[in-house]
Order: structure tokens, then C-alpha cells, then sequence
């Protein structure tokens, strides 16, 4: 696996762990949605162990789809900063509303719909079929949000 490889997948790892934990702040922060968060961060957590699979199987000399991730590493590493600061700014001033539209900004946010568009429409092949098994209905994020959103008249702008 060479180097560039290397450092794409982990820091993509990590914006998955990060999303994660942010959705679970929100789950403890917002009991009437506990549930909707809930849901997203065991997914997000699905993701991060898919790419973590990823990293191994490179690691072993496996062909991976190179759909899997978005081309440029700065994007993530933007994302994860983004992330970050957000975890501290939610923890310090919860707020139900810019919760959900924050979400949505990031599940629309290059390295998730990457992500995202890679489980539904990456070429056939045992590597991708196995991640698109495994990751079952782990997609759709986004439009989850916004359904939710409008399904609870949740502004989606301020």
C-alpha cells in the first residue's frame, strides 16, 4: 500500500470516528431524537470499521476500488478540522436546530457523498460487493436528515 493510500484511508477513518462521536453528543443532548442519532452514529462507526477493512486488505496486497475515496487528502483533513470544532462548539452551546443542519452540511460534505456514492454505485467486483453487503442500508444520510427535517419542520436555514 503505498504511502498517499495510507494516509487518505486514515485520515477518511477518522472523519468517520469523528462524525460518529458528534452524533452521539447530539444523542445525549437531545433525548426527543435519541434515536435518530443513535442510529447514525452506530453507522458512522459501520463505516469507519469498512474503511479500516479497506486498510487491511491493502495492506495485503487486495485490488481496491479506487472509488472508494475522494482524490485529495486535504478534503478530509478540512472536514475533520470542521468536525472538531464543531464537537467543542455543540458541546458548549447545544442547539437542536443548527444540530440538524450542521449534519446535513457535513453528510453533503465531499468525503461522505465519496463515500456514499461509491455503496451504491461502485463496478462489480468481489472487494466492492463485500463492502456492499456488509454495509447493508448504511447510506442515504443526508437524505435521512432532510426528511427528517422536514418531517419535523426543522429550519434548514437559520
Amino acid at each position: 500500500m503505498d504511502t498517499e493510500f495510507r494516509k487518505l484511508i486514515d485520515e477518511a477513518i477518522h472523519m468517520e470516528l469523528n462524525i460518529g462521536e458528534l452524533y452521539l453528543l447530539f444523542y445525549r443532548q437531545f433525548p426527543d431524537e435519541s434515536q435518530f442519532w443513535w442510529e447514525l452514529a452506530i453507522e458512522e462507526e459501520n463505516h469507519a470499521a469498512l474503511l479500516k477493512t479497506v486498510k487491511q486488505m491493502g495492506s495485503a496486497d487486495v485490488d481496491i476500488p479506487g472509488e472508494l475515496l475522494p482524490e485529495e487528502l486535504g478534503e478530509l483533513i478540512k472536514s475533520n478540522l470542521v468536525i472538531r470544532k464543531a464537537y467543542k462548539d455543540f458541546k458548549n452551546n447545544p442547539d437542536r436546530d443548527r444540530a440538524f443542519r450542521f449534519a446535513y452540511r457535513i453528510e453533503t460534505s465531499a468525503g461522505e457523498l465519496h463515500y456514499n456514492a461509491f455503496m451504491k454505485n461502485a463496478p462489480e467486483s468481489p472487494v466492492s460487493d463485500i463492502f456492499k453487503r456488509l454495509n447493508g442500508d448504511d447510506v442515504d444520510h443526508a437524505e435521512r436528515i432532510r426528511q427528517y427535517m422536514i418531517k419535523y419542520r426543522i429550519p434548514a436555514t437559520e
